[in-house]
């Protein structure tokens, strides 16, 4: 239980874009090798179903549609804060969700807290020297019958009885020096000593282990190009003997790792898909050039950091001034909004259209399968499947036909109340026109005498009055049209997608 419980912890704590094989006390996007702000990181691995050809990756649908042919297996799905630090990570299996990770952190920005799958972590510090409690799991599940029950789903109380106790040497900066991990007696279980490069990229590990009862010691040795990317790792002892050699795309992404021991050599290589960000989203691999499995990433990102105060403040000057060359600020309020609802007319067509695209390739990625499957069928089955197939296409098309019709109602409803709202804002600008050249009138009379009497300066003043409440009216108007013209485009809109 101690050497798995301990080797799970070090798979799970490891670094992805570096080759830092140890229990590490940082836990954020960059040690996952995640580019940007990502809030969210959903990842799956899927596996080969018994029925797969291998013929499949190499067509144009395969990519598209893994999940269909493919069956879903482990996954994750970790949140991290706008900082970067990793909050949480909840385990899924075979798509249901299982224990939630919660990581906490000390002053330091190390972690100090941390249950996970089979285990749980506590850390304190004390200068450079910090001391990890490592807990293992024990699950009770009372009267089941082990042999038939189905563990994933039978419900159980679990415990944390204490397991290992590591004692890791830190640097300046947090990276780990020396680990040394005790068994509950004080005996000791292993020892790792690291050496970094200039770059604080891991260099070199010297592993004692005494797991197995005897003491067995190995040597590890990390090689990277001048670009910071690991090229090669090379293991040597008594338990494991091998070279690891890895080719980079340009994000840093292995492509191609070939894994040499004593009794062989096998070769992996992995082809990606990836978001603006430049974090991928799609992960093949493949073994000694057969599809083994695939990693399927759904990210979501955090706001980018706002402007600087200065900057902002220079550019809330410049639309100030903006506004000001151009005359009322409600006129052109009113053009703003109209290019924005433009802008959002726009968009919204566009991604109808590219759903539509889609929906068309995984249409025909389908009709392409199911005549794969029919080859290998007999001439009744082939018959069934074919009509079928036909039932299918056929309530596709009506689906999309409808789809068409809701689309075009919704379009038209929202038209009508551009145009409303369109015309009450000419209406409001009119009256609003109206009110200042009556107020410009009387003010210009008022100010024409110069003997003018104390009434008329009083009408001056009134008039202006008069006319910035017009303003104010006017300007209140237009909103409460924009408002009326708005709920009954969402109304449209929800009457639209009710048909």
């Amino acid at each position: 239980m101690k050497k798995v419980l301990l080797l799970s912890l070090i798979v799970l704590c490891a670094s992805f874009a570096k080759a830092q094989d140890i229990v590490n006390l940082r836990m954020d996007r960059q040690q996952m090798g995640l580019r940007g702000y990502v809030a969210t990181m959903d990842e799956d691995i899927l596996l080969r179903k018994d029925y797969f050809r291998e013929d499949w990756p190499e067509r144009k649908w395969f990519v598209k549609d893994l999940r269909n042919v493919l069956r879903e297996d482990d996954g994750r799905i970790v949140t991290f804060n706008p900082a970067g630090r990793m909050l949480t990570i909840t385990y899924t299996r075979q798509g249901k969700r299982g224990k939630t990770t919660t990581c906490s952190y000390a002053s330091n920005g190390l972690l100090s807290s941390f249950v996970g799958e089979g285990y749980k972590v506590e850390a304190k510090y004390n200068g450079s020297m910090a001391d990890i409690n490592v807990y293992a799991e024990t699950k009770d599940y009372k009267s089941v019958n082990l042999a038939k029950a189905d563990l994933n789903t039978t419900p159980y109380t679990n415990s944390y009885p204490f397991d290992l106790k590591c004692r890791q040497e830190l640097g300046d900066d947090g990276l780990v020096l020396k680990s040394s991990y005790y068994y509950v007696d004080s005996m000791p279980a292993k020892v790792c000593e690291y050496s970094y490069n200039h770059n604080n990229l891991l260099q070199s590990e010297k592993i004692i282990d005494y797991t197995s009862g005897e003491k067995n010691v190995s040597t590890v040795k990390y090689t990277y190009d001048n670009r910071g990317f690991l090229i090669k790792k090379v293991t040597a002892g008594k338990a494991l003997d091998e070279t690891v050699t890895y080719e980079n795309n340009e994000q840093g992404d292995c492509t191609k790792m070939t894994v040499e021991r004593p009794y062989g050599t096998v070769v992996y290589t992995f082809v990606y898909k990836y978001d603006a960000e430049n974090n991928w989203t799609v992960r093949l691999q493949f073994e000694d050039g057969i599809f083994d499995n695939a990693a399927l990433r759904t990210l979501t990102y955090h706001k980018a950091p706002a402007e600087s105060k200065a900057k902002a403040d220079k550019k809330g000057a410049k639309q100030d001034k903006a506004v000001d060359k151009k005359g009322s600020k409600g006129k052109d309020q009113a053009a703003i909004d109209k290019k924005a609802e433009k802008e959002r007319l726009a968009a919204e067509k566009q991604a109808a259209k590219e759903a539509k695209a889609r929906q068309k390739e995984e249409m025909k990625a389908q009709q392409e399968r199911a005549k794969e499957a029919e080859k290998n069928m007999s001439k009744e089955e082939r018959k069934a499947a074919q009509a079928a197939r036909k039932a299918a296409e056929k309530a596709e098309k009506e689906r999309i036909a409808a789809e068409k019709k809701a689309e075009k109602e919704r379009l038209a409803a929202e038209k009508k109340a551009q145009k409303e709202r369109a015309e009450l804002d000419k209406k409001a600008e009119k009256k609003r026109a109206e009110a200042d050249k009556k107020a410009g009138k009387k003010k210009a009379a008022a100010e024409a005498g110069a003997n003018a009497s104390k009434d008329e300066l009083k009408a001056a003043k009134k008039a202006e009055k008069e006319r910035i409440a017009a303003e104010k009216k006017a300007e209140k108007d237009r909103k409460i049209a924009e408002k009326q013209a708005e709920k009954r485009r969402k109304a449209a809109e929800k009457a639209a997608e009710s048909k």
